[in-house]
């Protein structure tokens, strides 16, 4: 079974970007273009935090994909990274392109050059927040990947293997800091989100999932609720530069990973064929285009939102997460599906005949 035909992965990965764009929405109710009647859920201060969560689950599902894909993968790392590159780079620095015509924010050299490079190769001992700003995890998606080509090479037990190095250098971020900037994302415990994937995988694997499915989902889920309400007793900051810095990274696990990683395991044996599960897993499967896009969307609200009416909160954000998630489903439909197939020189499948929804 491929990581593609695992549908509760697919309606994860709609969760996770839906957070996201829930965080975004809530930012720019705070302080947006657009002119609104109130405040966004002012008696839970932890909403905008809960969104960035978000970034969490994915570090989760991409701990259980590469595990899946690690665990039936050939020994070929370097044709593994260069999937993985083609997979990510080339539509992050086509809507990176499109993003640094239109930003709101002033546009720096480094900032459009890390949209390019994706890893900051050339930030020293700095780090440089990408134009595209949610491209900050995929720093963090390829200090992964670099731990699944070493695993890749191991003769047996590839996944364990992978988990053991996750956990060392996640370890070993917890103390040390090194002045490089990719140094510090390779050693930084924010990698330990990735190792929690990897034992859900583990788990789901060995059958164990299935007999905890339960009380995973109620542990998960009321730790999830009480982060939301009174937060978990951990100092988090939600800041870019401290992540990569390697200081939020067991705060972020402890607050955020550790439930997702619980609800992971409650629903990743679930089976269910329906329509709405259907149209949930589509979402999903755009998911990558939505994270990226969805920027475009804010910078032209900043534009435009001055001659738009005057709106409730929970309309704008309504309409925020719904316009955004069309946006991403139209360019995986009609660019990024037809640019992957490009370059990996196969013919385009249709939306119709997709296999991510088994």
């Amino acid at each position: 079974m491929t990581p593609s035909r695992i549908a509760p992965i697919q309606w994860l990965r709609a969760l996770a970007a839906t957070l996201v764009l829930l965080m975004h929405a809530s930012d720019m109710i705070d302080s947006g273009p657009v002119a609104l009647t109130g405040k966004f859920v002012p008696s839970v201060p932890n909403l905008s935090m809960f969104g960035a969560s978000g970034v969490d689950l994915f570090f989760v599902i991409s701990g259980f994909v590469m595990a899946q894909s690690l665990a039936t993968a050939d020994a070929d790392s370097w044709r593994f990274l260069a999937k993985r590159w083609l997979r990510i780079v080339p539509l992050f620095a086509c809507v990176s392109a499109v993003y640094m015509l239109i930003m709101h924010d002033p546009l720096t050299v480094p900032a459009a050059w890390m949209s390019i490079t994706v890893l900051p190769v050339l930030d020293g001992a700095g780090y440089h927040v990408p134009a595209l700003y949610p491209g900050w995890t995929l720093g963090f998606e390829f200090a992964f990947y670099a731990i699944v080509a070493v695993a890749m090479r191991a003769p047996q037990r590839r996944v364990e293997m992978l988990l053991a190095l996750t956990v060392a250098l996640a370890v070993i971020g917890s103390v040390v800091h090194p002045g490089w900037a990719p140094l510090r994302l390779l050693l930084n415990p924010l990698l330990l989100e990735f190792a929690l994937g990897v034992g859900v995988w583990m788990a789901w694997r060995s059958g164990i999932s299935a007999r905890y499915a339960t009380p995973a989902l109620v542990i998960g889920t009321v730790l999830l609720v009480v982060g939301i309400a009174f937060g978990l007793g951990v100092p988090l900051s939600l800041q870019i530069e401290v992540a990569v810095a390697g200081t939020s990274g067991l705060a972020r696990t402890w607050t955020w990973g550790i439930p997702w990683a619980l609800v992971v395991v409650g629903v990743i044996d679930t089976s269910a064929d329906g329509r709405f599960e259907r149209i949930v897993a589509r979402v999903g499967d755009a998911s990558y285009s939505t994270y990226l896009t969805h920027p475009c969307l804010i910078a032209l609200l900043w534009m435009v939102g001055g001659y738009a009416p005057t709106m409730s909160p929970y309309l704008f954000a309504l309409a925020f997460i719904v316009a955004s998630t069309m946006l991403g489903l139209a360019v995986h439909r009609w660019i990024e599906r037809p640019l992957l197939a490009r370059l990996q020189r196969r013919p385009s499948v249709s939306i119709g005949r997709a296999p991510a929804l088994a």
